[in-house]
């Protein structure tokens, strides 16, 4: 090697180097930023979550997972950044994908009315039953009714360890007048969701635990992701605990049944952040499906504000859309989020994909605070991962 080469082999290796440091440095950096929003979020006078964990997976940054707070209050036990919580209507995406799964394989289309995938029994407690398509109860536009109403959350904390049966759930959906006419509007609800359960059990011939667990739990090998059956209030391993602040005490309601919404999510899904993530990844880069066009169909967004427009107040996004058991934000910026928020008693978190940083965001706490889970925690971290 000439004296040349080797002078600009040396300056070489040292701009290597220098590159290597500064973007070692820039990492900690941010990590530690990222801690510092998880320390502020549980710290702040304005939130009252006592613990809170995230986690951050990109090609570019590789993986980060912290915690801060508590995650059992009477053991003054640290939440831990694995730990396992129940993830509520983040159950969907996961009904959603074996429904699509299904529709693959022929056994379903998605302009299949109820009255051809539901029993008699089903069908016969909504009026419009035969113009609800399976599309339509993917996507929220079927115009069914809400069954969570202040007498039902009553019931669920006066009553932890009640099973609750799905005819429960559509009983109190039939007693109320649809929101609209199947396919003239799109309004979020629980209903949708738990038939859709009901119809993955008629088809299959097995319970949509059974179904979710083969074709999605098990093929992507989340460890600690658990379907507990109805009476099964255990969770194994480390987990935190969900509180409900009442009269300045927090009240432990993890151990509400996992019944308790069912297919629609509620406390039926127990998991951990880096396998939401893992989730999340796998199907957005169309592992479960056979083929594209079923990822296509999944993230065909009908744009949408679901909650009116009290919905987080105080939180500006410019565009809410709702595909097949998907969301898509879009917030100020055009920054794209694309997965799925869920809340339960005790308990929320979220997981979505940025598309054009690359990058998974996963958070959860242990409480039930949509606003506050977005304003003092979700949307910090967004922050700092996209300055």
């Amino acid at each position: 090697m000439t004296n040349v080469k080797i002078i600009y082999f040396m300056i070489l290796l040292v701009l290597i180097i220098l590159l290597g440091t500064e973007l070692v440095q820039a990492q900690e950096s941010m990590t530690t930023q990222l801690q510092m929003v998880l320390e502020d979020a549980v710290n702040s006078p304005e939130t009252v979550f006592p613990g809170a964990l995230l986690y951050v997976s990109s090609p570019d940054l590789g993986t980060w997972a912290g915690a801060a707070g508590l995650g059992n209050i009477e053991t003054n036990t640290a939440i831990r950044s694995d730990d396992k919580f129940r993830a509520g209507s983040i159950m969907k995406p996961f009904i959603s994908v074996v429904i699509l799964q299904l529709v693959e394989e022929g056994q379903l289309s998605l302009d299949d009315p109820m009255t051809e995938v539901l029993p008699e029994s089903v069908n016969a407690r909504f009026a419009n039953s035969s113009q609800i398509t399976l599309r339509m109860l993917l996507n929220h536009t079927a115009g069914m009714p809400e069954w969570i109403n202040e007498t039902v959350r009553n019931e669920i904390f006066s009553h932890p360890t009640k099973i609750w049966k799905v005819d429960e759930y559509l009983d109190l959906a039939a007693m109320q007048e649809p929101y609209f006419a199947p396919g003239e509007g799109c309004v979020y609800t629980n209903t949708d969701y738990n038939l859709l359960g009901l119809v993955i059990e008629k088809v299959t011939g097995h319970t949509w635990r059974q179904e979710v667990r083969e074709r999605i739990i098990e093929k992507l090998n989340l460890g600690n992701t658990l379907l507990p059956e109805p009476g099964d209030t255990s969770i194994p391993g480390n987990y935190f605990r969900g509180y409900v602040p009442i009269n300045g005490q927090f009240i432990d309601v993890t151990g509400i049944d996992p019944s308790m919404a069912g297919a629609a999510g509620g406390h039926a899904l127990v998991t951990t952040a880096a396998d939401l993530g893992q989730f999340l990844d796998a199907v957005l880069a169309g592992e479960l499906f056979q083929n594209i066009k079923t990822l296509n169909e999944m993230m065909t967004f009908i744009d949408t504000n679901p909650y009116g427009q009290t919905y987080l107040p105080g939180i500006e996004w410019e565009e809410y859309g709702y595909g097949l058991g998907m969301e898509k934000w879009v917030l100020p910026g055009g920054i794209e989020l694309i997965g799925h928020a869920g809340t339960t008693a005790g308990f929320t978190a979220a997981v979505y994909y940025l598309p054009i940083q690359d990058l998974t965001v996963v958070a959860a706490m242990n409480i039930f605070d949509l606003l506050n889970f977005f304003a003092q925690l979700y949307l910090p971290s967004l922050k700092v991962l996209v300055p």
